[in-house]
């Protein structure tokens, strides 16, 4: 925040100096003197323009203070130098030691940060290269910058102006000025603290000040951080103050906060983006098109609904007729699918990975298939369930690469955790995080009856990190048949 001449002045003051060993400035009749020695000429007749010269008299250039306010609580101030051929530049006005005399701050900045007066005095190549040097134009962007901030103004003004707040003695607000009758919120004051809560007991904003200050500052419910002074209407006092509380309330409503039973919508809305952008990253499907073949060789076409892993749901946000998939044990074990009967009502059934169930899904405009079943080889996951409870270890994996009805799967969620599926075994075989032999000469035994492929596995002929790999295991074993 850029604050006001006075306010640097008075930090400067309260600060140590950033220069202890720096030469001591002195002015004296036009004079400058760097540790008594004089070394540059300035004349300040006219206020907030000091002309710099030599000290055999040679225009140097003119410094111009500029400042503009923005708000009560947010000014800029900048110098406007002006070189001896007419060349302009503008620099950040900064306060760099601790004095009253602005002229002495004036030539600590222009000595101290851009050398334009030094022991030596005002060397003239040192100046050229100053204003050759490009800068932001800082009155456009400061001009920019308050007339943004007056439109807000007045746009909030307009807002107030619209609603009437009144905040009446014991702290209640309504709307429609002293006399409105539509109750929107409460006031509540506590140590240097007003605080502003909606109808449902909502926290829409705390103000926290101080007895000999008239700046405050302010929190929303959503996080947003703003300040506000109005002089002695903004210091704080033991008691409550109707005229704070108003100044307050007409702060918020003119920031669009609208109290009643407006935090709660809004919460409400938040949550449901984050429902959203949550679902729209998730590999989980919601409401996509698909169908399910079950046990039978039954097929159900409509729209699937499967949970591969946790999602922070509202349950407000759940199809009501689906079951409940965000329990222990449950992520990547059951699809479900609304569908028509044959009677063209609409039903919901919810199928188990573990009754090998097939399911497609197309989702993005991608066709996806999944395959549910039982695996051998993930050990450390059986004993998770486990010890939760948990005893059912099927899972959906979808197909990666089918070839002659034997496929390698992935977990959904987890592109690493593969999954071999043989047409003719009941279970798959997971590829777990064992160590390259230990898993070869599992799998060498679980596909033993194709001899030649059980011989290589056993002979360490495999990196089965490797999916092309599984791709050719797959493949081979398909030559067994």
């Amino acid at each position: 925040m850029n604050l006001t001449f006075k306010q640097l002045i008075l930090i400067a003051l309260t600060t140590v100096p950033l220069w202890t060993n720096a030469q001591k400035i002195k002015i004296k009749k036009e004079v400058i003197t760097f540790d008594g020695k004089e070394v540059a000429k300035v004349n300040t007749e006219l206020r907030d323009n000091f002309l710099f010269s030599t000290m055999s008299g040679e225009k140097a250039f003119d410094v111009v203070f500029k400042g503009m306010s923005a708000s009560n609580i947010e000014g800029f101030q900048w110098l406007e130098l002006t070189s001896a051929n007419g060349e302009k530049t503008e620099i950040p006005y900064e306060i760099l030691m601790t004095s009253l005399n602005q002229t002495k701050l004036i030539v600590k900045l222009l000595s101290a940060k851009y050398g334009l007066i030094t022991t030596e005095g005002i060397d003239s190549g040192t100046v050229a290269a100053f204003f050759a040097t490009e800068r932001e134009v800082l009155s456009d962007k400061y001009a920019k910058t308050v007339m943004e901030a007056k439109n807000d103004q007045m746009e909030r003004q307009a807002k107030v102006g619209r609603y009437k707040p009144f905040v009446k003695d014991d702290g209640t607000i309504v709307l429609g000025g002293a006399t409105g009758t539509r109750i929107m919120g409460r006031v509540t004051h506590g140590t240097n603290t007003y605080t502003v809560t909606d109808l449902d007991g909502i926290t829409i904003g705390t103000a926290t000040g101080c007895a000999t200050c008239t700046t405050v500052k302010a929190k929303t419910f959503t996080d947003e951080d703003f300040e506000f002074d109005y002089g002695s209407k903004t210091m704080m006092t033991g008691r409550f103050s109707r005229s704070f509380a108003q100044v307050f309330v007409e702060e918020l409503l003119g920031r669009d906060y609208k109290l009643g039973r407006e935090a709660t919508a809004y919460k409400k809305s938040l949550h449901n983006e984050k429902v959203k952008v949550a679902k729209e990253n998730s590999v989980n499907l919601y409401g996509v098109p698909g169908y399910v073949i079950d046990e039978d060789g039954t097929t159900y076409e409509g729209t699937i609904y499967a949970v591969f892993e946790k999602l922070q749901l509202d349950p407000s946000q759940q199809e009501s007729d689906l079951y409940d998939m965000n329990s222990i044990d449950k992520f990547g074990k059951f699809v479900s699918i609304k569908y028509k009967n044959e009677k063209g009502r609409l039903r919901t059934k919810r199928f188990a990975a573990r009754n090998n169930i097939v399911f497609g899904a197309t989702h993005e405009g991608k066709e996806k298939v999944f395959h549910g079943m039982k695996t051998k080889g993930n050990a450390m996951k059986k004993f998770s369930n486990a010890a939760n409870l948990g005893f059912d270890n099927s899972y959906f994996y979808e197909v990666a690469y089918t070839n002659s009805d034997h496929s390698v799967l992935s977990k959904p969620g987890e592109p690493n955790t593969l999954v071999l599926k043989f047409a003719d075994k009941k279970l798959g075989f997971m590829i777990d995080n064992r160590e390259n032999e230990k898993v070869s000469n599992a799998l060498a035994g679980f596909v033993d009856n194709c001899k030649s492929l059980s011989n290589d596995l056993k002979n360490q002929e495999f990196d089965l990190s490797n999916f092309e790999n599984l791709k050719t295991i797959v493949d081979e074993y398909g030559g067994c048949q």
